[in-house]
């Protein structure tokens, strides 16, 4: 219990030393303000559900390097596959699924089978991915178009 009291705590020093240095020292009120609090839960959000991923790789003793750049690269996937090659949203999102529980399933071989070391498998995906996705968007950000509302808000909230 005192634990999770010291995070919490820990939580809201951080939490106000944000709003302190955003909103008392610009002279902006723009921190506690409905938009930015939502806007902060909706971003957290994300990083909370792949934190909950790699806890479990951390807690079981090993590590993942490459989870953000598969992240990145199955979300240019997604919407290049529902622009580009024109497919419904629920084949894209099933493959964006079966991509990342492939690459996983490939890391995780890797490392049981072949017993090679988790830092290195995952820091050579991390160069792979990063290299597929910059190549295959030429350094340029990838979205939805005009057109896809459906798949727009499921990914923006």
């Amino acid at each position: 219990m005192k634990r999770i009291l010291g995070i919490l705590v820990l939580f809201a020093v951080v939490y106000l030393a944000t709003w302190i240095m955003a909103d008392l020292m610009t002279g902006r009120q723009s921190f506690l303000s409905g938009f930015n609090q939502e806007n902060l839960l909706r971003r957290t959000a994300l990083f909370g559900i792949l934190g909950i991923g790699v806890a479990f790789v951390i807690i079981t003793g090993g590590i993942d390097l490459s989870i953000g750049s598969m992240v990145c690269l199955v979300g240019v996937g997604v919407p290049w596959c529902v622009t580009e090659l024109n497919w419904p949203v629920w084949l894209t999102l099933a493959a964006a699924l079966a991509l990342s529980v492939g690459i996983g399933f490939f890391h995780g071989t890797l490392i049981t089978k072949l017993r090679l070391p988790p830092f290195i498998v995952t820091l050579c995906g991390l160069l792979m991915y990063r290299g597929f996705t910059r190549g295959f968007t030429h350094d340029q950000t990838a979205g939805f178009g005009t057109g896809h509302k459906g798949l727009r808000l499921l990914a923006q909230g």
